[in-house]
């Protein structure tokens, strides 16, 4: 599964804005997904989130997770911040979109920094 940072910022801010139960309340993105994107970001210190796998009754080879407490870290209220830049964050797609997805998460991160900064007036 590629990572989508669409999705990365849309858990970032439901988290922000009080839904602890976006495993189930994202549009258009499966559970599988969002748990992915949960993991993924818990593993890049983004939130803190306690995911517990469980055995899935109907399906036994299939994976079932539990989300327990979580929440959003400094890292993650740090990039939700910069993402909401709406000229930064599509500077960064498009650069994403240019290197065929294949961009490390810090520099994607820097880069909306570098550009808030530029508009800010501070480089």
């Amino acid at each position: 599964m590629e990572r989508d940072m669409d999705l990365v910022k849309e858990i970032l801010a439901q988290l922000r804005d009080g839904n602890y139960h976006v495993e189930e309340e994202i549009e258009r993105h499966s559970e599988e997904e969002i748990i992915y994107h949960l993991k993924i970001m818990e593993e890049n210190d983004l939130v803190d989130a306690e995911l517990n796998e469980v055995a899935h009754t109907e399906e036994p080879r299939k994976r079932k997770w539990v989300v327990g407490k979580i929440g959003l870290t400094w890292k993650g209220h740090e990039f939700l911040d910069a993402a909401e830049n709406a000229s930064a964050w599509q500077q960064a797609k498009e650069f994403v979109q240019e290197q065929g997805s294949n961009v490390p998460f810090a520099v994607l991160q820097k880069m909306m920094m570098a550009y808030i900064k530029q508009e800010a007036g501070l480089s």
